[in-house]
């Protein structure tokens, strides 16, 4: 490992250390209005990579450069969801009370998730980035459904972090990290009945790791995973849409996808389309910061 990656992951881990700090210091009820804070500065110190974003987000949703609406729409964006990173950290950091969990959060769609859990064969509920979707997650483990969570340990976070605070609301974690064991549990997990939470909208690391598909106007390499595992279980797949961040964080669950009636390719396509779809009709709401897509290159025009 050379010197400059050693520091680049060593500044994350502090990162990360002094997050955790700060939401211990604020507690849950005032983590996202820090965050949200933390966001703005972020937003206004961005610099050259804000003028790359406003660029690729207006390549992505179709409109001029100068669009006087599209600043308006990123430092949202920055806000939500460092608001919803600090609020997560503190979430997963130490239990917190159910009453004040469930007062930050609305669902709607559980008729569509009550019945395809009804067939037997287990559901995959596909999230994004956008906003505190843990929130959602947590809310259905508190209400009595089975929810399986599959996640990435990032180096620049304690080990465990996530899936002690995962157990904390009696969630099950499943490791994307453990490659074909982590697929295995998911398997499982379906087979028992249980809601398997994931995203990939995040993309994957490596070009050769997923399928290079076109995704808010970029060519990215997206995982092939969730279109997989609903073809291998023949579980439906719902869709679960972030539909407003404030007063308090509301969540749809959408009709169920039925795949694998035709090739993996296209739905895997199917799966990026319906997730491109919810940031196109909320784009304040999702984080075009991250790390992955905003590094990719603008492709160019054309299918």
């Amino acid at each position: 490992m050379n010197r400059a990656l050693r520091l680049q992951r060593c500044g994350r881990r502090l990162a990360f250390l002094g997050l955790r700090t700060l939401v211990r210091a604020t507690g849950f009820a005032h983590a996202r209005t820090a965050g949200s804070w933390l966001g703005e500065l972020r937003f206004r110190l961005a610099g050259g990579q804000r003028r790359r974003l406003l660029a690729d987000m207006a390549h992505a949703l179709g409109r001029p450069p100068d669009d006087p609406l599209l600043p308006a729409l990123l430092r949202e964006a920055y806000r939500v969801n460092d608001g919803a990173v600090l609020e997560i950290l503190a979430m997963f950091d130490r239990r917190q009370d159910e009453a004040e969990l469930a007062a930050r959060c609305e669902l709607d769609g559980l008729d569509h998730l009550r019945t395809a859990l009804a067939e037997g064969r287990g559901v995959i509920l596909l999230a994004s980035h956008m906003g505190n979707a843990a929130l959602a997650a947590t809310r259905l483990a508190q209400a009595g459904w089975p929810v399986s969570v599959v996640y990435k340990e990032s180096r620049m976070m304690s080990a465990g972090f996530l899936q002690r605070g995962l157990e904390h609301y009696g969630i099950q974690g499943i490791l994307a990290n453990a490659g074909i064991r982590a697929y295995g549990q998911m398997l499982t997990a379906l087979k028992q009945g249980r809601i398997v939470f994931m995203m990939l909208d995040q993309g994957t690391k490596q070009a050769q790791d997923g399928m290079v598909l076109r995704f808010l106007g970029k060519d990215a390499p997206m995982p092939a995973g969730p279109a997989q595992l609903a073809r291998t279980a023949r579980a439906p797949v719902l869709p679960l849409a972030t539909t407003a961040a404030s007063p308090i964080w509301r969540f749809t669950i959408e009709p169920p996808q039925r795949l694998g009636q035709a090739s993996l390719q296209a739905d895997v396509e199917c799966l990026v389309g319906l997730t491109e779809r919810h940031v196109l009709q909320r784009p304040q709401l999702w984080s075009w910061h991250q790390r992955r897509w905003r590094k990719l290159p603008r492709a160019l025009q054309g299918p």
